[in-house]
């Protein structure tokens, strides 16, 4: 894909590694995008400008850009940036940084992707705890029943098992899915049982 990141703020430099090296092609954009990525020795094409600079905008390339992604530091141009992507040059995937989470509803609901750094910590922080949690409640060692030991794991579901079923699943580790842990109740696992978001899948082995 071709992806053009917005800022080159802890973020943005870190979003552009993780780019490069998923073989994405990127170009950076920011007032000082030359120096900054030169200091981080980070081989990336940079244009070197305001991000809500029109020209300087399509310098980067992106009337064939196939996401844009507004991670400075400013909320207000990461907003604008996006706006422009989306409603000048029609650019398909656009996500942008916020800060504050109470307004998120409203730049999805305009079609951006917003992403709160807040929100993003305070959710990683909360599935960690959820997790232990979880993992405390159902005590993850390896049972012995009836002669034959049994190991359970958790495992977050991924939004490609979103809207499967049960037996839709396979698991090429010879784990089978024993229930699921829904909304903070543990639900046994039925075959036509159809996966949701946020599920997490209680998984048996022997």
């Amino acid at each position: 894909m071709q992806i053009i990141v917005l800022g080159a703020s802890r973020a943005g430099m870190n979003l552009v590694r993780r780019l490069i090296a998923a073989d994405h092609d990127v170009v950076l954009v920011d007032p000082n995008a030359d120096s900054i990525a030169s200091s981080k020795k980070i081989s990336v094409v940079t244009v070197s400008g305001v991000i809500i600079d029109i020209d300087v905008l399509r310098e980067a390339g992106i009337e064939s850009a196939d996401a844009v992604c507004a991670v400075s530091e400013s909320e207000n141009q990461n907003l604008m940036a996006a706006e422009i992507a989306r409603e000048i040059f029609n650019v398909k995937h656009v996500i942008t940084r916020v800060y504050d989470s109470s307004g998120l509803h409203i730049f999805n609901s305009a079609g951006f992707v917003a992403i709160s750094s807040t929100e993003v910590t305070v959710d990683a922080v909360m599935r960690e705890l959820e997790d232990r949690d979880m993992e405390s409640l159902m005590d993850y060692n390896t049972h012995h029943i009836m002669g034959h030991s049994i190991h359970f794991t958790l495992l977050n579901v991924e939004n490609s098992l979103v809207g499967l079923h049960i037996h839709d699943i396979e698991d090429t580790d010879g784990r089978h899915v024993f229930g699921v842990f829904r909304k903070e109740s543990m639900i046994l696992a039925l075959p036509d049982m159809k996966i949701e978001k946020g599920d997490k899948l209680i998984l048996a082995s022997l």
